[in-house]
């Protein structure tokens, strides 16, 4: 198993937007079992806790986006449920399980790059352009 921080939430709630869950403080484990297996916890303010009690009691599975270790790291997408919710004097502990969903980028890097040499960028540019849609569109060899 590996550990890492926590530094990132998004619930994905079916909207056109992901909903940013501010974090106190969180941990993220990767079972590493084969079958892509995550344990995920977060700290998080009383605010959201009826909000994750009705995701538990509803049993439903949901997406979610995970930032870890760093936050300009790009985050990993977790088909996830609501394990367990543990009220504390001034935050709620909630503990997912999830299984990472694994992202195949929507292009290939080099009809990317084409891409951005059709529209005329070169050296720094072309460079920082690259940089920046990769991280936009989440690819990584990581995941």
């Amino acid at each position: 198993m590996k550990t890492f921080k926590l530094v990132g939430l998004k619930i994905d709630e079916q909207t056109a937007e992901a909903k940013n869950i501010p974090l106190l403080d969180g941990l993220v484990i990767n079972k590493e079992d084969g079958e892509n297996s995550w344990l995920i916890e977060a700290l998080i303010s009383k605010e959201y806790l009826s909000f994750f009690e009705e995701q538990k009691e509803a049993d439903r599975t949901f997406k979610m986006f995970v930032t870890i270790s760093k936050v300009s790291n790009a985050p990993a997408k977790i088909s996830a449920s609501v394990n367990t919710i543990t009220v504390l004097d001034e935050s709620v502990s909630v503990l997912f399980d999830g299984r990472l969903l694994t992202s195949r980028p929507q292009y290939r890097p080099e009809e990317l790059l084409e891409s951005l040499i059709d529209q005329g960028l070169s050296g720094n540019a072309l460079m920082d352009a690259f940089k920046e849609t990769v991280q936009q569109r989440g690819y990584s060899t990581k995941l």
